[in-house]
């Protein structure tokens, strides 16, 4: 992590280039932002029918400041349930609204007219048929109104839940998370809530129990043989508890924080300040290294050494490219993987981690082929597939020399200090839950930008330490130009004006190329250059010719990973969730 660069003896000139810098980004500021849209408000009604249908309606307001040519949503099925009677239009100016597959889901598009008006809202309805869950004793709507893929916050969100086969004495709700709430009251059987300021990749939802439906068809609800409603107020008062606690810690660990806050700036100074090195080099126009796009990955994108599903998704795209597997994009709502190369444990020129991509692929084919929605189905059932990426990110790290690159003694000493500062909180507050998830809790993600307001900055600090090892550890020379060369490609691969002056020789580097940009998290602004860089012709024979498909790898497999992680036990039953387990959510944006 290069937050600092290398400290000078003159500390004062240091100082007086910061805020030199610091003052130019300031007055530069509105130039760079001139493109962009705020979510200014959101209006959610929800309707739960006699049946269980759960219906919604969505009144999205966008203010522009550019040119933006769609509206979008995206939402999700709830578990073994599905979406039906999807419509939608625009106020404030007409847009043709249509919708399209996702993989999971669907994404709702409103396309806007030319010019891009100031402000427009995006109206879209549709209804949830599987989303209420009907148990033995009680009846349970658990949905989020706002979901956690949205990239903007929302300045303000009203809702109201109308249960219709309920009497407004009958139903019990909560709301997750209460830190954003600034009206929740309850007239008759409908809940009206009132939310200011959620942030952007951030969740709110409602919880709300009634009386089990008289005559629930398993057509329109999702139903379990269970008692839950004492586990539901269980969880509920768990996570009551849980939150008050988060205050206490709030107060206690202000001293703790304190002293962990001033102990990066010494190891730093100490330990973490990088080489000087002969490089200067402004573009990589070939590959720096033959290295492989998961190595490449887990130094240049994971905690190094480690990949993200960015490097898992860059080796299949690797193995097309390298004519192991070939796709079949005849249908984009159908593709199909084909195995082109070697049987399974005969893969000659292929390193052990990426033959077990491969032979993970062979595993799922029925007859050598593979299509790649029925792929992304069954990685996310059961644990395998969460438990196949950890194992295959150790392989990966085990292929980098990281002594020769890293020195993480900084980082260490870090871990130790904190470790044992963590050690001591927990052991005065043993009673404390453990912190939990910040999208559930939103203090705890406060907790890492004001010293005052930090309660467990411990935890925080070893997970940030994890992170971004490279800022209390420092590369060797040799690991500071490879990590240069690296940053350099990625130059070249988004940098338009570049690339058309200087383009890859064929659409077969091309390919190569955009394996890497994957790798690198470019590949959606690679792909976007190469279909304007290359002639239509050369690019319809690329592997990778459509982005939709080839930028959603990477999401479709970190989505697989996510559902196939072990469910925490802490939830009780079967079909009874904690917080942030609600349908709905999803999310949107305008491009």
């Amino acid at each position: 992590m290069y937050i600092f660069s290398t400290c000078r003896s003159d500390c004062s000139r240091t100082i007086t280039f910061v805020f030199t810098v610091a003052l130019i980004l300031l007055l530069f500021l509105p130039i760079a932002s001139a493109r962009d849209y705020s979510l200014e408000s959101a209006v959610v009604n929800v309707t739960v029918s006699p049946e269980g249908i759960v219906h919604v309606q969505e009144f999205l307001t966008y203010r522009f400041d550019g040119t933006f040519y769609e509206v979008y949503r995206q939402v999700y099925p709830p578990p073994e349930g599905s979406i039906e009677n999807i419509q939608g239009y625009c106020e404030g100016g007409s847009c043709d609204f249509y919708v399209t597959d996702i993989y999971g889901g669907y994404e709702l598009v409103g396309k806007l007219p030319s010019p891009t008006p100031e402000q427009i809202t995006f109206i879209t309805s549709y209804d949830y048929y599987g989303g209420l869950k009907v148990y033995n004793d009680v009846s349970e709507l658990h949905y989020k109104f706002w979901g956690d893929e949205w990239e903007k916050p929302v300045k303000n969100l009203s809702a109201t839940v109308t249960i219709v086969p309920a009497k407004g004495s009958e139903i019990t709700y909560w709301i997750h998370p209460n830190d954003y709430t600034k009206i929740a009251t309850k007239t008759g059987n409908t809940i009206t809530v009132q939310a200011d300021d959620i942030p952007s990749n951030s969740w709110y939802e409602i919880r709300a129990i009634f009386p089990r439906l008289s005559s629930p068809d398993s057509r329109y609800v999702a139903m379990y043989e269970q008692n839950a409603k004492f586990q539901i107020f269980l969880i509920e008062s768990q996570y009551a508890l849980k939150q008050k606690a988060l205050y206490v810690v709030f107060i206690v660990y202000v001293l703790l924080a304190l002293s962990l806050l001033l102990a990066p700036f010494y190891l730093y100074s100490k330990y973490g300040r990088e080489p000087d090195i002969a490089y200067e080099g402004i573009y990589e126009r070939e590959l720096p290294y033959d290295s492989s796009p998961a190595v490449v990955n887990a130094m240049m994108k994971g905690e190094v050494g480690v990949p993200t599903i960015d490097g898992f998704a860059a080796t299949v795209m690797d193995l097309i490219h390298r004519n192991y597997l070939s796709i079949d994009d005849s249908n984009p709502k159908d593709i199909v993987l084909h195995i082109t190369g070697q049987e399974r444990g005969a893969s000659p020129g292929l390193l052990d981690f990426e033959k077990d991509v491969l032979e993970l692929i062979i595993s799922h084919s029925d007859g050598r082929q593979l299509h790649w929605k029925e792929l992304h189905s069954r990685l996310k059932k059961g644990t395998s597939f969460y438990n196949f990426i950890n194992s295959w990110n150790k392989k990966v790290k085990g292929h980098i020399d990281l002594e020769r690159l890293f020195i993480e003694q900084g980082a260490k000493k870090m871990d130790y200090f904190a470790g044992v500062l963590f050690l001591v909180a927990l052991l005065s507050l043993f009673a404390v839950p453990l912190l939990g998830d910040s999208s559930a809790y939103p203090i705890i993600e406060k907790l890492g930008f004001m010293p005052i307001i930090i309660a467990v900055i411990s935890p925080i600090v070893l997970v940030l330490n994890a992170r971004y090892r490279t800022f209390l550890g420092r590369w060797t020379p040799e690991g500071k130009l490879f990590i240069d060369r690296w940053k350099n490609f990625k130059r070249y691969l988004t940098d338009f004006s570049d690339l058309k002056e200087h383009p890859p020789g064929s659409v077969k580097i091309w390919d190569h190329y955009i394996v890497y940009a994957m790798a690198l998290g470019v590949a959606e602004e690679a792909l976007k250059n190469m279909s304007v860089i290359v002639p239509k012709d050369d690019f319809r024979t690329s592997h990778f010719h459509n982005r939709v498909y080839v930028t959603g790898y990477a999401s479709d497999f970190s989505h697989a990973y996510q559902r196939s992680a072990p469910k925490s036990s802490s939830g009780g039953s079967r079909g009874v969730g904690g917080s942030g387990g609600g349908f709905g959510g999803g999310g949107g944006g305008a491009r």
